[in-house]
């Protein structure tokens, strides 16, 4: 209670103190989750929870930034933000945050108690966790990880499963392996095709057109999974491949283009955009709400328009319109 009341006193949005730069300003896509001071609350307790293990260096964008020569860089408040604010009782936050890093803390305790220098000893381990792009800078940007691009708008981060938590694998660590980027992104999917998904096909009609809607849902391995389809789910992949969506971590939802019907994905699209949105807006680990061709195991962006009257665009790819040309 005590810490609550310091808080609430506290009304600038940017402090400077003990070379520490605290902006407290709300980012701008919770503005319709949280109020400004509650921000600040959540703020407030991250950091002295943080404290307690790390320098803290500043506060800006919803991201404590450390101080450098630590095991750590920066900690996003993201996931944080969004479980506070589906608490209404204010006085459970303080429980939920001290949770929340010491899972994290456990986490980063559980990676020291393995080789991770040895491949041999992580390679069981390895794993993918996919982010926006805006959410990577907010971390210091992808140039601190180990990482690749596999959906346009968003970084895959190499990662170590763990117990409690996922932890980015470590520059220092990943020269130690002699291994090539390809050659662990490989390996993190092995892993990842083995897991359990939750699979779900439901036929629903669209302005008369009988359409299949799929999804996968496992809230630590969905989006993950989707990467490669046409190993772990060739059920879901089409003659000319299928349309991808993947709003957070833990949902992806898939429509398979067939010759025979191979602009039904247009209407699949203007139907469950709606729903995919809000999926990305409200979940602590969004992914992108775009709408991805995938064929021949890569994804290409498909230019999905809303116009001011709320009506859906949607433009084929240039590859994908090539094979429709084909067919006539």
């Amino acid at each position: 209670m005590k810490i609550l009341i310091t808080v609430l006193l506290l009304t600038s949005l940017r402090l400077t103190c003990s070379g520490q730069t605290i902006i407290y300003s709300l980012p701008g896509k919770f503005d319709k989750e949280i109020s400004q001071q509650d921000y600040k609350t959540i703020a407030d307790m991250s950091m002295s929870a943080d404290a307690k293990r790390y320098k803290i260096d500043s506060l800006s964008n919803g991201t404590i930034i450390l101080s450098p020569k630590q095991d750590m860089l920066a900690f996003n408040l993201d996931n944080l933000i969004l479980k506070c604010s589906d608490e209404s009782d204010h006085s459970k936050w303080q429980v939920i945050i001290e949770g929340h890093f010491n899972m994290l803390f456990n986490s980063i305790d559980a990676k020291k108690s393995i080789n991770s220098q040895s491949y041999e000893s992580i390679r069981s381990n390895l794993s993918i966790r996919i982010s926006p792009n805006s959410t990577i800078e907010q971390r210091g940007g992808a140039s601190n990880f180990i990482s690749r691009t596999d959906l346009e708008g968003t970084t895959s981060l190499l990662m170590l499963d763990l117990p409690d938590a996922f932890t980015p694998v470590s520059k220092k660590d990943f020269g130690f392996w002699h291994k090539t980027i390809d050659d662990v992104f490989k390996e993190a999917i092995t892993n990842i095709d083995k897991q359990k998904i939750e699979k779900a096909s439901k036929v629903f009609s669209v302005d008369g057109v009988q359409i299949e809607f799929n999804f996968l849902e496992n809230e630590d391995y969905a989006a993950s999974f989707a990467l490669d389809l046409s190993n772990n789910s060739p059920e879901l992949v089409g003659e000319w491949g299928s349309v991808v969506v993947i709003p957070n971590k833990g949902l992806v939802s898939v429509c398979k283009i067939s010759k025979d019907k191979p602009v039904d994905f247009v209407k699949y699209i203007e139907r469950i955009k709606p729903l995919t949105d809000n999926s990305y807006t409200q979940h602590q680990s969004p992914v992108s709400r775009e709408f991805y061709w995938y064929y021949q195991g890569k994804f290409t962006l498909i230019a999905v328009k809303t116009d001011d009257k709320g009506n859906i665009n949607v433009t084929a790819p240039a590859e994908l319109s090539a094979l429709f040309a084909e067919k006539k």
